[in-house]
């Protein structure tokens, strides 16, 4: 649509028209004016551009405004002629249309207003708000017919289901209002807005046509509420799914719109024409530069979503098109708004233009394959010759910008080559200046295979170096980017690309033993010199440990990823100062700097096998104080593998004496026993012979029962261990012992002071007595239990009295076991009055290993002095115990001498089963050998209930010394209670009716 067709028109008539009128109202749109729209809408600043015409001439589908123009200079002829004419000229004019009535003298127009009631329409020309008023009647026009078109838009829009509804005549209309608010200088960005809701309502039509015959879940608020079945697609849109004839790029064609109005026009036309249309616009903002740098981005912005919504749909409405067609439409459009870009030059490098020239490459490398056009090949054939032919008369006679280059690329390999090129050196320079590492990176992998198909490894190589670093993380990416440049590669880098590849784990084991042979194989061309490499590129440094002294070592751990054994030649260097750099040696993932290894320790060759491996290296030479710092595998003389500097460890010069710790497992005191010193050598040795007196202290022998030996060391080396077996008996002086700490000292010329050793012993067993009373016979259980935890073998037990005689009960006469958690007991029938003094006696075994253990124990008085008998009986009347019911406890005390003091007894009940109706204490006096009690008691159960139990104790009464008399306890087995395991049946109460 030509937007000067839209503009607003000033109609002229009268006397008054001339030159000077002509000229004062096409000024009307040199200065901008404020427009004040409704429906809450922001003011704009804008300017009015309107078309002169005749009344008669004047077109009638545009806002406009009509002027009169009056010769009348006096009030007489106005009144006479002028306002007649004037007022029928009003009436012509239609209800709603903007009018104004100029007349040439101010005193006239003053009457004019007067009498015509019309203040605002009647201005003189003399009058400087003409202007002003003219501008102000033409936003009132166009808002009017902005409101008009507006409503009819929205009216059709909602529409948009029906049937009979077409997007090509709705697409007029819009246009219409979009023209309308084109005419506004300053109101360009309102009309790109009715475009890109073109855009979008067209778009969602295709989304929706995505889904036909599928279902849509409806959900809400998380639940899925109803199914929705998608209808069939409107009629209009199935003609844009007609097949592609044609891809020309951008600009307007005059077929274009009437094709797409009367639905006759393909995919590509209307998203050409709307884009164009929106580019169109964006070009026409006249605004500050800072913000032509924002419109120039927009356009790059704008076009790559349209290259790829196109090819979606495409897709979606199945149109049918020559294979590549839809790529050379992409990379023409791409080109032409590139073109457009590059009048910014501030813009041609931002990150959106980049993007679509990223896109571009993509493109154009797709039809460089389909068409036979990549480098390294043996040429297009004739059918892709006869599709290049194709695909270039696609583009049009007369192609727009960019379409000349692109056929031209497209029937010439060197030409193809030279403009993907050209586009992906653009867009990579860009990535690059935008500091989009990643995406640089990645294109330059896709220019690094360009150029290997073109036969220029140097290139491929600078651009895959790039890339790797760009995919560090992502093992899989980064060795298949490191095969590629190992092939672009020679001489030290080659060596260690292959390096890296045989250490690989992402790769088979074959693949990584092929690298392996051939990084062998280039080992043998390198010059003397070799090459540096990082370590822990092919081995995993697991730890370093220093050993200082006056032959210092390292212990050192690394895990070889290499799929052979390789043998190298290590060394690990001593940083005593700040370092010196020797050599160095680029490679493919940094530089890493070889230290000095002057003061270093090295071993002899040694082969590293996969996997972890463990070996000692010593200092050569000189010895010196500092930092571990670098270790170093040199293989084959030609590849240095070099760790990063770093404080391993601190490794000094000094001297240390040897050490000892014992090792046993659990000792057993009372048998012999042996443990091992475990003598190790310190910095300067231990020579052959040399002694060393262990003294042991009191409670422990040595060797033959002495309590210091003297023994002889074998020659040992730095930090090597020799062993010492010795045997021991240790004696606990009491039997209550159970573990028992035994310090050695020993002396020797390897220390300058006497060396002390603990050794810890455990006593075996432990054991306890027990007096059991049968009447006025006695029994001693001696109950023996393990104290270590482990199985022994007792034997021979004997309990020897100093007093009386014993009789042991039969056992077996074998060995008896004594397990950890199950104690043996012994039994003796004693024979004796008065207090028992006793020592026992037993063998042990342990693996056979024999020992004794012994110990003693006393026991006071323990004669039977007094029998208690009791008995439960129904009280009278009764002839059986019942529940609840009273009975009679009878209690006789007998004395089998005289004590010499009077008894309190106590009865102690169990209250859930007795209950003490009667005394509970009280003193008997024994005068008499013998005293029967009766007590009162009531049983509260049924069953079969034990008897309460008494308690004697020895009464002594107060005296001058004590004023309240005092309660001691009989001795063990001095009282003997023969009722204390009776019971007594007691039935169930008596239940009344």
């Amino acid at each position: 649509m030509n937007y000067e067709e839209s503009k607003a028109v000033i109609t002229y008539t009268g006397e008054g028209w001339n030159a000077n009128a002509k000229s004062l109202l096409e000024a009307v749109g040199a200065d901008s004016f404020e427009w004040r729209r409704p429906l809450g809408r922001g003011p704009k600043h804008v300017r009015v551009e309107a078309a002169l015409f005749a009344a008669a001439e004047a077109p009638s589908n545009r806002p406009m405004i009509h002027t009169f123009w009056s010769a009348c200079t006096d009030v007489d002829t106005w009144r006479s002629s002028e306002k007649d004419r004037v007022e029928r000229w009003i009436r012509s004019i239609a209800a709603g249309v903007e009018w104004l009535v100029v007349l040439a003298a101010p005193k006239v127009a003053d009457k004019a207003r007067t009498e015509l009631k019309q203040s605002e329409r009647c201005i003189s020309s003399r009058d400087p708000a003409l202007l002003r008023r003219v501008r102000q009647m033409l936003l009132t026009a166009i808002s009017n017919e902005e409101q008009r078109l507006g409503q009819e838009v929205r009216k059709e829009r909602e529409r948009r289901n029906e049937q009979g509804w077409s997007f090509g005549e709705y697409l007029a209309l819009q246009e219409q209002l979009a023209a309308l608010l084109g005419t506004l200088k300053g109101a360009e960005d309102e009309a790109l807005v009715q475009y890109d809701e073109l855009d979008a309502l067209f778009t969602q039509f295709v989304r929706n046509a995505s889904l036909i015959g599928k279902v849509n879940f409806v959900l809400r608020n998380g639940k899925q509420q109803h199914l929705n079945f998608l209808s069939e697609p409107p009629p209009w849109l199935t003609s844009f799914s007609a097949p592609l004839k044609e891809w020309r790029g951008l600009g307007i064609d005059s077929n274009a719109r009437f094709a797409i109005v009367n639905s006759d026009a393909s995919l590509l036309q209307l998203r050409v024409y709307l884009f164009t249309r929106q580019l169109n616009l964006l070009l026409k903002m006249n605004q500050p530069q800072q913000s032509q740098k924002r419109i120039s981005s927009q356009i790059a912005e704008r076009c790559l979503p349209l290259l790829q919504i196109c090819s979606n749909e495409l897709r979606i409405l199945e149109v049918d098109f020559p294979e590549g067609a839809a790529s050379c439409w992409a990379v023409q459009v791409s080109l032409q708004v590139l073109h457009v870009c590059r009048k910014y030059p501030d813009q041609v490098h931002s990150l959106p233009a980049a993007t679509l020239c990223d896109y571009a490459c993509q493109k154009l490398f797709q039809l460089g394959e389909l068409l036979g056009l990549m480098p390294g090949g043996q040429g297009p054939s004739s059918a892709q010759i006869d599709a290049a032919l194709w695909l270039g008369a696609g583009l049009g006679p007369e192609p727009p910008f960019g379409g000349e280059q692109l056929k031209e690329a497209l029937g010439s390999p060197a030409a193809f080559q030279n403009l993907y090129l050209e586009l992906a050196e653009l867009a990579l320079g860009t990535f690059k200046h935008l500091g989009r590492s990643r995406s640089a990176r990645q294109l330059g992998h896709q220019l690094a295979n360009f150029h290997q198909l073109r036969g220029d490894p140097h290139l491929a190589a600078a651009y895959l170096s790039d890339a790797l670093t760009a995919v560090e993380g992502w093992p899989t990416l980064e060795i298949h980017i490191l095969s590629q440049l190992a092939e672009c590669l020679t001489g030290e880098k080659l060596a260690m690309a292959r390096a890296r590849l045989a250490a690989s784990l992402t790769l088979e084991l074959e693949v990584r033993k092929q690298h392996w042979h051939q990084l062998l194989q280039i080992l043998k061309t390198l010059d003397d010199d070799g090459c540096v490499m990082p370590l822990e590129e092919v081995f995993d440094l697991v730890s370093v440990t220093p050993i200082s002294g006056h032959r210092q070592q390292a212990n050192v751990k690394i895990n070889s990823r290499l799929p052979e054994a390789v043998l190298v030649n290590p060394s690990l260097s001593v940083q005593t100062s700040l370092p010196q750099v020797s050599r160095k040696e680029s490679n493919p993932r940094g530089r890493r700097l070889r230290g000095n290894f002057s003061a270093c320790l090295s071993s002899e060759p040694i082969k590293i096998q996969p996997g972890l491996n463990e070996f000692i290296l010593n200092a050569q030479g000189d010895l010196h104080t500092g930092h571990l710092s670098q270790l170093s595998l040199i293989m084959n003389d030609k590849m240095d593998f070099v760790s990063a500097e770093a404080r391993l460890g601190i490794i000094e010069v000094k001297k240390g004496e040897a050490t000892i710790s014992v090792e046993s497992g659990q000792l057993l005191a009372r048998m012999p026993q042996k443990f091992q010193l475990r003598f190790t050598a310190g910095t300067d040795g231990i020579e052959e012979g040399t002694e060393v007196t262990i003294k042991a202290p009191r409670g422990l022998s040595l060797g033959d029962g002495g309590r210091q030996i003297v023994i002889e060391l074998p020659k040992t080396e730095q930090g090597q261990d020799t062993v010492v077996t010795l045997e021991a008996i240790a004696t606990p002086p009491s039997a209550k012992s159970t573990d028992i700490e035994y310090g050695l000292t020993l002396t020797s010329s390897l220390w300058e002071q006497a060396y002390p050793v603990s050794v810890n012993f455990t006593v075996p067993v432990a054991a306890s007595v027990k007096l059991h009373t049968a009447m006025k016979t006695k029994f001693l259980q001696v109950v023996v239990s393990s104290t270590c935890r482990q199985r022994l073998m007792l034997s021979d037990p004997i309990l020897e009295l100093s007093l009386g005689t014993c009789t042991p009960l039969p056992i077996s006469p074998k060995p008896l076991t004594l397990d950890p958690d199950r104690p043996l007991s012994y039994i003796w029938q004693l024979e004796i009055d008065g207090p028992i003094r006793a020592k026992f006696n037993v063998n042990l075994t342990k693996d056979e290993v024999n020992g004794a253990y012994n110990c003693e124990f006393e026991l006071a008085e323990c004669a039977t002095m007094i029998f208690v008998n009791s008995k439960v009986a129904a009280a009278s009347g009764a002839e059986v115990c019942r529940a609840n019911a009273m009975c009679h406890l009878h209690l006789t005390v007998e004395a089998s001498e005289a004590i010499g003091h009077s008894l309190m007894y106590e009865l102690l009940a169990d209250q859930s089963m007795w209950a003490v109706c009667g005394r509970t204490a009280g003193v008997l006096n024994l005068d008499q050998p013998s005293h029967n009690l009766v007590l009162e008691v009531m049983p509260l159960t049924s069953g079969f209930l034990p008897h309460p139990q008494v308690r004697l104790s020895k009464y002594i009464p107060a005296n001058a010394g004590s004023t309240h008399p005092k309660l001691e306890p009989f001795g063990p087995g001095q009282v003997y209670n023969k009722s204390k395991s009776l019971q007594v049946h007691v039935l169930p109460a008596i239940q009344s009716s």
